[in-house]
This record gives structure tokens, C-alpha cells and sequence, in this order.
């Protein structure tokens, strides 16, 4: 079984453990927080993926940053720490969030673009696509100045790219393949 299919069934079964416990948005909170602080911490990452290092360690380790702070993921470190999949950790808990907004009707979009997205232009793109998908639009904006103007949006695994920096691409690629 691939890391991908076992990080969503350990995901499903969260989503299950917060829907029985009904506490389903303080355990989405806690582990958006933990998602953070993972990703914000090369050390921590390091410290969990490292296979000499003993998933009772790791547990204990990773129950006492959480314990006071984020008490309803322990739940969710002991299950993979049981498992001895505390490696998977921040893989399970992008699959949980992933659920959480599939089970809650929200749309993940992001729309990455050259200059700071305007409010006509971020109404404009949720009003196109609540137009096509149900549920409540989460907006995320990015900036990347490579794209020299345009925008690029991605949702459910769909992206329509309309940057200049795609048109430019495609004609020097049409260009070389004429010459």
C-alpha cells in the first residue's frame, strides 16, 4: 500500500473519530496548528522521519509538544505511533484537512498571480466558480512575479493557467519547433 493511500485511510479514520466525538472543527484546528508547526520546523521533520530514532520516543516526544497545547491530536499520534507510522504525521494530517473540507462542502482555490489580486477580481473568481462547484470558496492569494501578468487558479486538482508567462512559453516552444 502507497504512502498516498494510507495517509487518506489514516485521514478517513480521523475524520470518523471527530464526527463520533463531535468535535470534528476543534480537532480541524488543532491539526492546521500542527501542520504549522511542522512546516515551519525542518528539525521536528527531521526528528520524525528519522528511522533510528524509536516510535516510542517519537510518541512521547511529540505528545509532550502537543499535550497542553493541541490535546485532541494526540489521539492522532498515538493511532500512527501504534501503527509505527509517526513518519507519515504531516502527510495524514494534509489528507485530514483535505477530508475536512471535502466532508464541510469547502473549495480549496488558489490563485497565484504577478500583482496583489484586487476585490473585484477575487468576487469575480468566486462568483465563477460557485457558479460550477457547490460549497463555500476558500480563496488562498500567492504572488509570484515570474508570471509578468496574468493569474494562475487551481482547484480539485484543475488549473487554468492565464499568465503571460504560459503565453510566452508556448510561443518559444512553437518557435523552436518551426526552426
Amino acid at each position: 500500500m502507497g504512502l498516498e493511500t494510507s495517509s487518506k485511510r489514516y485521514a478517513k479514520a480521523i475524520i470518523s473519530y471527530g464526527l463520533e466525538n463531535d468535535n470534528l472543527d476543534i480537532l480541524f484546528e488543532e491539526i492546521m496548528s500542527l501542520i504549522k508547526t511542522l512546516e515551519d520546523s525542518e528539525d521536528l521533520r527531521s526528528f520524525i522521519a528519522n528511522p533510528t530514532i524509536s516510535k516510542d520516543i517519537k510518541k512521547n516526544v511529540l505528545n509532550d509538544l502537543t499535550f497542553e497545547s493541541l490535546p485532541n491530536t494526540s489521539s492522532v499520534i498515538n493511532l500512527l505511533s501504534q501503527n509505527n507510522r509517526v513518519d507519515m504525521l504531516l502527510d495524514v494530517c494534509n489528507g485530514f484537512v483535505k477530508q475536512y473540507n471535502v466532508q464541510k462542502d469547502i473549495v480549496e482555490v488558489t490563485v497565484t498571480s504577478a500583482v496583489e489580486v484586487s476585490e473585484e477580481l477575487e468576487s469575480s473568481i468566486k462568483e465563477y466558480l460557485q457558479s460550477m462547484k457547490k460549497g463555500k470558496i476558500k480563496l488562498t492569494k500567492k504572488h509570484d512575479k515570474s508570471l509578468i501578468a496574468g493569474f494562475i487558479l487551481d482547484y480539485d486538482n484543475t488549473r487554468l493557467d492565464a499568465s503571460v508567462k504560459k503565453r510566452l512559453d508556448k510561443m518559444k516552444k512553437q518557435l523552436k519547433t518551426t526552426n
